[in-house]
């Protein structure tokens, strides 16, 4: 099945975007009439006759809508610290939308190389890979200070963990956890670590620390392992 994307899916009949409807003329070579499966990351899916073919517009309507409910989902939110190299990020993004997760947050720590993130450009790649893997939920992608995520995580009923590489002896391991609600929230720090005062202050928030393993991994790979592990 080819799937296609469309923010608003709420009209019977409307306009494909342009990256859309090249993909549909110029590699797909869809003609009209053809059957096409389209979503809006909400978890909507739509089935869909071509209306109208052209080189840089394609006109899709409705012929019928399949609904999914979010709350019989389990939820992750990834919360982690962008790295300085961008493009780990990106391959991050890629594979925890292939795998399956409701929110990703990038946080600002006091150790963070990085300091900005280029959420449209993430965007896009949540796109691709949602299409790609024929999924239906894109995750919402934010950044945050690490004090922003803690305010907002404090009003969440779910499970809270903070993975860290020091203090080990303070934390359970990943594969001890015990899980008391249907949705989590993973907080993976910068390659410096979390501070003491951010592990204490999450602490605090109702997080409790946890440790992936004796190995010492690299920030986008302790966040795809713990994806993993909740998927």
């Amino acid at each position: 099945m080819q799937l296609f994307f469309q923010e608003n899916l709420l009209q019977d009949s409307f306009t494909l975007s342009l990256e859309e409807s090249k993909h549909i003329t110029k590699s797909l070579r869809l003609k009209e009439g053809a059957i096409v499966w389209i979503t809006d990351g909400q978890g909507t899916l739509a089935k869909a006759v071509l209306t109208s073919v052209l080189n840089n517009s394609c006109v899709a309507k409705i012929t019928d809508r399949i609904l999914h409910n979010k709350l019989t989902q389990k939820q992750l939110h990834l919360a982690v610290a962008p790295t300085k190299n961008p493009n780990r990020m990106e391959w991050l993004v890629e594979k925890a939308v292939e795998i399956g997760v409701s929110q990703i947050s990038f946080i600002i720590c006091d150790h963070s190389e990085r300091k900005n993130v280029d959420i449209n450009r993430l965007h896009r790649i949540a796109v691709a890979a949602l299409k790609q893997s024929q999924g239906i939920w894109l995750p919402k992608l934010q950044t945050l200070t690490f004090s922003q995520l803690m305010k907002e995580s404090s009003t969440i009923i779910a499970d809270k963990f903070i993975a860290c590489c020091n203090e080990k002896e303070c934390a359970t391991d990943i594969a001890q956890i015990q899980y008391q609600q249907k949705d989590a929230i993973f907080l993976i720090g910068p390659e410096g670590d979390f501070t003491p005062k951010e592990i204490l202050d999450a602490r605090t928030f109702g997080f409790q620390q946890i440790s992936l393993g004796e190995k010492t991994l690299r920030t986008e790979t302790a966040a795809l392992f713990v994806v993993c592990r909740f998927a």
